[in-house]
């Protein structure tokens, strides 16, 4: 579910940067602006030029909305089994914005900030491509403070870029697996006994 939410937001930018640059009398067709980072360029890490690159940093449970109880029910044809309960998972994601040309970086953070301005909550409506089992997501913009700005470009052991943070709430994991083994078992059927009828000596009055 994590790497579709990427896809989806890596598209979503990357359509609105071509708009917004189109309608600005700019563009020469369209340019992939957005991109993820290479898994072997990792550690270290090299985060691409002249791209905006979204790197996940944090998933958080939102433990407000979780149930008290340890099991939650489920009815299917009128019987209930119980089954773990959902979990709900925010995700912090970094955009960097590294161009070769530092105007065009402070100029693609805008842009960022403008097209989840525009849009700040994805759901079917306005996001057919949306998973059906996500309900919507919403990205709210984050502002961390100096120090934890620190501890985050040292915890990348990179030097620091242009960039923000948006939480992106609210994933929700559902135990399908659980409930599928349950429901694997649809019907048991128990014969009534065989009840046999003998005489006095002992033979069976049936045969």
């Amino acid at each position: 579910m994590f790497d579709e939410v990427f896809v989806l937001i890596k598209n979503k930018l990357n359509n609105f940067f071509n708009s917004y640059i189109e309608n600005n009398g700019g563009g020469n067709g369209f340019q992939e602006y957005v991109t993820f980072l290479e898994g072997e360029k990792i550690d270290p890490l090299v985060i691409p030029v002249n791209k905006v690159t979204p790197i996940l940093v944090n998933i958080e449970e939102e433990k407000v909305l979780r149930m008290n109880d340890r099991y939650e029910g489920s009815l299917r044809n009128g019987k209930r089994t119980d089954i773990n309960p959902s979990i709900r998972v925010n995700m912090l994601i970094l955009f960097v914005s590294k161009f070769s040309n530092y105007e065009q970086s402070l100029k693609f953070l805008s842009l960022i900030i403008k097209c989840f301005q525009n849009t700040p909550v994805f759901n079917h409506e306005n996001t057919p491509t949306l998973n059906p089992e996500i309900e919507r997501l919403r990205m709210e913009l984050i502002t961390l403070p100096i120090n934890q700005q620190n501890e985050l470009w040292n915890a990348l052991r990179t030097n620091y870029h242009p960039s923000v943070v948006y939480k992106v709430n609210l994933l929700v994991f559902h135990d399908d697996l659980s409930e599928q083994d349950y429901y694997q078992v649809e019907e048991i059927i128990i014969n009534e006994p065989i009840h046999l009828n003998t005489d006095n000596n002992g033979n069976n009055s049936n045969l």
